[in-house]
């Protein structure tokens, strides 16, 4: 970030620690830079922080400094990435030095050395005289034509010319003939794919539109119906931007299970540039392997989830969002960020595009994308780019014909409806293949007593403990409890204890007795837990192992399985009771994303919705699969109400174990907030519906106001008095800027 400064010195350190400043310290004589890592005493310990500033002068007396203990060579802090976390931690009230430090791989955060896997590239360092070569090293003879062709050699390349290559250049290296280079390791991609589809005109002009300016800032929402070849124009995007020399790109995804199948698409197309992945499957030696790779510049296309939003790029030229609505990309722990917002901050700070792509956008993004016609807002603009992609990408694939089952009327086995069986049916006799959409993993979401009407409640959580049948448990997935199953009521001894409901482990039960010689596969968190296990069912898919998926949402979105002709959705109705404003938003997007599986190839597809409400206004505009005008519906009652996009909201939440100290605090603190709260609404602090998670009373105070920067002003008079109150130590409590969750 800067260059080397003399010392002695003193030097501003970023720290790991929840205290909003930087504390100084004395250099002992080392050369240090801004962006650099250092390990320094700090209450009885030795943390890891980053150097943001160096002085000659400080407010503490030079007495009273501890000093340096040790400064790592590398520069872990470039000013780009700085400048974003640093407006990060600004607007989400957040400690900067947490911010920076969490930002950074964990073997960076740490004191031991971090070490990746070393990789190098060897070069003649000067000419090996023919005498050097005996007739019989066949070997050696390959090597050396090969490095005089080429010129220089990575360890790929040498294993290709020979295996055993390592034994007979190392004498070379010793004798000073051959060198040796570092690289960052990357892994090498496969072979290119020459079979690129051609482009149908909506891809052609959503391409053209974003490559038009490729120097300058602008959001771009591809708004394309499931199947429309989204993925095909970010692959165009990148080949383009990535033909320019040093030209970077981030792909950012919101599960992990997305990412295994994107990038084998991007590594067969795009295979002259390498590629990296970050997320947290990978090992922790990976993960430094590839942020480095990132970071060098080495790595020319990065794809990863929330937290690679940070990841330093030196010549970033192209962001893309896929999946731009998914709730994936906020974070609900730390500072609560969302990975959208930062990513629309950095793509600004760069001047720089960034394309959002989605079949149902959020409701933030479709009202930034359309202009808005509402005599409320007639000066809202429109501020994104809007491109649409209304037809499928594969010419004979057509959209999927959705009826609902009305379950009131058509009995239920088991939870399936008969209409649903005899469906699934005629694709087995079709050798097609079904997808049982149910968003609950487990056996059954309660243990009922049918005499005393005792359920299976979690001590610590205001949840119920979730049947887990085939382990014999309660499980509560909200903070891990588990109890073994009663063997009678322990309320009123009653030994006839029945699991109500379905769940993905009880549907496959069911499916097993139904279709005996099905091949059916169960896809949640319980079945997925090892790293490959993913990609190893979704090849099975494609080759057309697999009859029958029940999964949870990690099937609903970004999957392509060409002979899926037949989606079931089993159980629906429930969010349609939630308090939450954004419910309906979530149930349509999620109902969009699953019914998008079938039908993507050449056979149609159909969707079953099993629900009690099939006259509802959703299912209406699900049936139509007109996502268009049931968003502005919604942004219409949104506007009335007051509600997000059209208003801000800040959450204060607080929780512990004792809830006077819970209510007491937030009192205060709204107390103090009404005093400065001009054109702020402040509302009473309440409850949420979960009261209590794990062991903890919870509360929370909501601010909503029409302008960010008025609820911003209020928030940094406000958030040094909450840090300052007698309770916050003996609390737990976070600001949550722009929340998603009540």
């Amino acid at each position: 970030m800067s260059a080397p400064l003399i010392e002695p010195n003193i030097i501003s350190v970023a720290l790991d620690v929840p205290l909003d400043r930087t504390f100084d310290y004395l250099n002992a004589g080392f050369q240090v830079q801004v962006g650099q890592r250092v390990v320094v005493p700090f209450a009885g310990r030795q943390l890891v922080g980053v150097v943001l500033a160096i002085h000659q002068q400080s407010e503490v007396p030079v007495d009273k400094l501890k000093t340096v203990m040790h400064v790592f060579d590398d520069i872990a802090l470039d000013t780009q990435t700085y400048q974003l976390l640093k407006f990060c931690a600004a607007y989400y009230h957040y400690p900067l030095g947490q911010m920076l430090i969490s930002a950074l791989p964990l073997r960076l955060r740490q004191i031991k050395p971090a070490v990746s896997r070393k990789t190098f590239v060897y070069s003649y360092a000067k000419p090996i005289p023919p005498e050097r070569i005996q007739k019989r090293q066949i070997v050696l003879q390959r090597i050396v034509t090969a490095l005089t062709v080429q010129h220089s050699l990575s360890e790929q390349q040498l294993s290709e010319v020979a295996t055993g290559w390592r034994k007979w250049v190392q004498p070379l290296i010793e004798e000073g003939f051959i060198q040796a280079q570092e690289v960052i390791a990357i892994r090498p991609s496969v072979p290119s794919s020459h079979q690129a589809p051609t482009l149908n005109a909506e891809q052609q002009h959503a391409t053209q539109a974003v490559l038009a300016a490729p120097k300058q800032f602008k959001p771009w929402l591809l708004y394309g119906i499931t199947g429309s070849g989204k993925t095909e124009v970010y692959i165009q995007l990148l080949a383009n931007i990535l033909a320019e020399e040093h030209a970077q790109a981030l792909v950012l995804v919101p599960e992990i299970n997305l990412t295994p199948q994107l990038e084998a698409r991007f590594r067969s197309r795009l295979s002259q540039y390498p590629l990296v992945t970050l997320h947290s499957n990978l090992s922790e030696s990976e993960r430094l392997q590839n942020w480095l790779a990132a970071k060098s510049g080495a790595a020319k296309i990065v794809i990863g989830t929330r937290l690679s939003v940070f990841t330093p790029m030196p010549h970033l030229k192209l962001m893309v969002m896929d999946e731009e609505h998914d709730g994936s990309y906020k974070q609900q722990e730390g500072m609560r960020y969302h990975a959208r917002d930062v990513a629309m901050v950095r793509a600004k700070q760069l001047n720089i595009p960034i394309v959002l792509g989605s079949a149902t956008p959020s409701l933030e993004t479709w009202y930034n994308a359309t202009t808005s016609n509402t005599t409320t807002q007639p000066e809202k603009k429109q501020s994104y780019g809007l491109l649409t992609l209304t037809q499928r990408a594969v010419t004979q694939a057509q959209l999927p014909k959705i009826f609902c089952i009305d379950s009131a009327k058509s009995p239920l086995e088991n939870g399936l409806s008969p209409l649903l069986i005899e469906a699934m049916r005629k694709r087995l006799a079709r050798g097609e293949q079904s997808l049982l959409f149910i968003n609950r993993r487990g056996y059954a979401p309660v243990l009922h007593c049918s005499a005393c009407l005792w359920h299976s409640s979690c001590t610590r959580c205001s949840a119920k403990l979730v049947v887990h049948l085939s382990q014999r448990r309660l499980k509560c997935h909200h903070c891990g409890h588990e109890q073994k199953i009663p063997l009678q009521c322990p309320s009123c001894g009653n030994a006839d204890l029945k699991p109500i409901g379905q769940a993905t482990q009880r549907l496959s039960q069911t499916l097993e007795s139904l279709f005996p010689t099905a091949r059916i596969a169960r896809v949640d968190r319980d079945s997925m837990r090892s790293k490959d296990a993913l990609t190893t069912l979704l090849s099975k898919v494609h080759a057309g192992e697999i009859d029958i998926l029940v999964g949870t949402q990690m099937l609903a979105k970004g999957h392509d399985f060409p002979n899926l002709t037949l989606v079931g959705v089993i159980d629906t109705d429930t969010a349609l009771y939630s308090p939450d404003f954004r419910a309906s938003e979530r149930l349509f997007s999620q109902l969009m994303q699953v019914s998008g599986r079938a039908g993507r190839a050449a056979v149609a597809g159909e969707v079953l919705i099993q629900t009690a409400f099939p006259q509802h206004d959703l299912f209406h505009a699900l049936r139509a699969q007109d996502y268009a005008a049931y968003a502005n519906t919604l942004l219409q009652e949104r506007i009335a109400m007051q509600l997000p996009p059209s208003r801000f909201f800040v959450l204060l939440k607080a929780e512990a174990s004792d809830y006077q100290q819970v209510q007491q605090f937030l009192n205060s603190a709204a107390a103090y907030a009404r005093q400065h709260a001009n054109e702020v609404t402040l509302y009473d602090p309440v409850r949420p519906q979960m009261e209590r998670l794990k062991g903890l009373e919870r509360a929370y105070v909501l601010l909503q106001a029409e302008k960010r920067q008025t609820l911003q002003r209020l928030l940094h008079v406000w958030v040094p008095q909450l840090r300052a109150h007698p309770l916050s130590s003996k609390i737990r409590w976070a600001l949550d800027i722009d929340p998603l969750e009540f």
